[in-house]
């Protein structure tokens, strides 16, 4: 630990106090900002009144949301605990407390602005925004800039002689990154965060696509996602003679009984359908589901995913050590393999579609005619077995070159020397590809699996352009329901899922790769 200041405060605590004041009134101030706020609002006094729980809990989340009352709840009690520590003179929490002061400033000066600007654009005649409170509120906006700067001032200045505790190099490399992030921090809960809360909220509702206004929209909660994502398992037995042996089919195979029949009013009641079975003897283990288009799209997403991830990351650095090395017509070779990358994704798939014509006006079946591997009418966009793997295919030939960029990229980075000197020991080009080409690149591969992924899941065009809905993704799925169910809570909670999957395959990724460690 290193320390940069240790100092024993002088007898007079005026102006710290002061301070402190100013931060406990802050955080006293956002608390009921948040209550006034929720109890003083027209909606939610209506529907408190009506005693309709689900109805008091969708008018807050569509009036007030879930970020702006979590942040405001938050920051009061933030508020509150920097007052604390500053009234006990805390030195890293005075030092923390003049970064905070100075984004306040800078978060006045743009409310100012912002006022500003509305209110010259209220003085339109054709204008009907109400501004009479505009300039009490720039009033009260220049006063809070003037005590915040006056605070901010007194504490860059008198810091070190008027508050205890010591400094870590750590600490203020920790402050110094939070004022560097705070800016992305906020774009990214502006135009990433509120979308998906957004999003959220309607998907605990059973809201219509491009409902008429008159259609009134309830809470359900949940409900969505339990729909959405049931499952249950199930071991049923076989019918049986009456000495007590399974009756078999003609073909010789057990006869079982139907999970509808031996399960009850509650499996019929929620829709469960069978998704697979596995045998068991002389009984049968039955996943049921109450979505099953949900659940064939998600199979469908998982394996079109680690099949094109994983070629993808093969071939990709196939083809990156190649052009990595020194040859003639490297610069060409290097350009000329991202033109597939380059096509526009709808633009390949058509292009893929007329290939894959299942007659010989295909080329692919000509081809295949021609060298005898075929009768020249394989159903490659039609057949149950040949659907998922022409889609494979198609995506593996369209985003190989991205995956060999960015792994060419990482291999640049790397050395020459380090591979000099392991010829020198004698290892050979697996040994050193093993041993440092693979370690040194875990970085880059991260970070092309990550891209990968979440391309892969929430692929779209290629399924849609080249099968329709006889094969869906969870993208497709989720466009389905949207537009020709017009289901939009339900859609939601489906993109809301999709999320959720694609965060724990990033979360997955940076831990198992161990990212965050290099």
């Amino acid at each position: 630990m290193t320390t940069i200041n240790q100092t024993q405060a002088p007898q007079d605590h005026s102006i710290p106090r002061l301070i402190a004041a100013v931060f406990a009134a802050l955080g006293v101030g956002t608390l009921a900002l948040l209550v006034v706020g929720i109890g003083s609002d027209a909606n939610m006094v209506r529907a408190s009144a009506t005693g309709d729980l689900s109805r008091i809990i969708l008018e807050f989340l569509y009036t007030f949301g879930i970020i702006a009352p979590v942040l405001l709840l938050g920051g009061g009690i933030t508020f509150l605990r920097v007052a604390r520590k500053l009234q006990a003179l805390d030195l890293l929490t005075a030092k923390r407390s003049t970064q905070a002061l100075f984004w306040m400033m800078v978060f006045l000066l743009a409310a100012k602005f912002i006022l500003i600007l509305n209110w010259f654009a209220a003085t339109d005649p054709d204008s009907a925004q109400d501004v009479s409170a505009y300039p009490y509120l720039f009033v009260i906006a220049v006063l809070l800039f003037g005590l915040f700067a006056f605070c901010w001032s007194w504490l860059r200045q008198n810091q070190e002689s008027h508050y205890i505790g010591t400094e870590t190099l750590q600490s203020r490399q920790s402050l110094l990154a939070w004022n560097l992030l705070l800016p992305t921090v906020i774009v990214l809960v502006l135009i990433a965060a509120r979308p998906l809360e957004r999003t959220f909220i309607a998907s605990l509702t059973n809201q219509v696509f491009a409902a008429a206004e008159e259609d009134v929209v309830e809470f359900v909660g949940l409900q969505n996602y339990t729909k959405l994502l049931g499952f249950r398992f199930d071991i049923i037995g076989c019918e049986r003679h009456e000495d007590g042996s399974c009756v078999l089919e003609d073909d010789g195979s057990v006869d079982y009984m139907r999970p509808r029949d031996v399960l009850g009013e509650d499996y019929r009641a929620l829709r469960f359908r069978t998704a697979h079975s596995y045998t068991l003897g002389e009984n049968q283990l039955v996943l049921s589901v109450r979505d099953r288009d949900f659940f064939n799209a998600i199979e469908n997403t998982f394996f079109f995913t680690a099949v094109t991830v994983v070629a993808e990351l093969v071939l990709g650095m196939i083809i990156a050590l190649v052009v990595n090395s020194n040859f003639p017509g490297r610069s060409i070779m290097r350009a000329a393999m991202l033109v597939p990358w380059a096509v526009p994704t709808v633009i390949s798939a058509r292009l893929w579609e007329v290939m894959l014509i299942d007659n010989q006006a295909g080329v692919i079946n000509d081809v295949l005619f021609r060298l005898g591997l075929g009768d020249g009418s394989i159903a490659w966009l039609a057949g149950s077995g040949t659907q998922i793997w022409s889609l494979i295919f198609v995506d593996v030939w369209k985003t190989t070159p991205f995956m060999a960029l960015l792994l060419l990229a990482g291999l640049q980075t790397i050395p020459e020397d380090i591979y000099e000197a392991a010829d020198v020991d004698g290892a050979g080009r697996i040994r050193q590809f093993f041993s440092m080409t693979l370690p040194l690149l875990r970085p880059t591969i991260a970070i092309a699996l990550v891209f990968r992924t979440l391309d892969a899941i929430r692929a779209f065009d290629v399924f849609d352009v080249l099968v329709g809905r006889q094969l869906q993704s969870i993208a497709t799925y989720n466009q389905f329901v949207l537009v020709n169910d017009q289901e939009f809570g339900y859609a939601s909670a489906v993109g809301v899922t999709i999320f959720v999957i694609i965060l724990i395959f990033t979360i997955f990724y940076v831990n198992a790769l161990g990212v965050d460690t290099d």
